[in-house]
């Protein structure tokens, strides 16, 4: 994982925040008006959406990396940064917090 990121992490959802499905492409919406909380459409490739849909509060960022590891074919190098390019979007959006 990136020397940024600790591993051992589990990252939850914001309950605030709700996954809709439109055409086919996942999106992120904030259930919140507020524009001072966030005020965004997020939207996700298939390989973000998958990683979205294993955050469950209970999984270490490490158990989900190993996850994906499976089902994409890609380096480990490469989903350990786009991971943690995501964990961190994610971050700066308040759709998760790390535990």
């Amino acid at each position: 994982m990136n020397i940024y990121m600790d591993t051992r992490k589990i990252p939850k959802k914001n309950p605030e925040i709700v996954t809709r499905d439109i055409g086919g492409e996942v999106v992120l919406m904030p259930l919140y008006k507020s524009s001072d909380k966030g005020n965004y459409i997020y939207s996700f490739n298939k390989a973000a959406a998958a990683c979205w849909n294993l955050i469950d509060g209970k999984a270490s960022l490490d158990q989900i990396k190993n996850k994906l590891m499976k089902k994409f074919n890609v380096s480990e190098q490469r989903l350990e940064k786009q991971l943690d390019i995501l964990i961190k979007d994610l971050k700066s959006i308040k759709a998760v917090t790390l535990k």
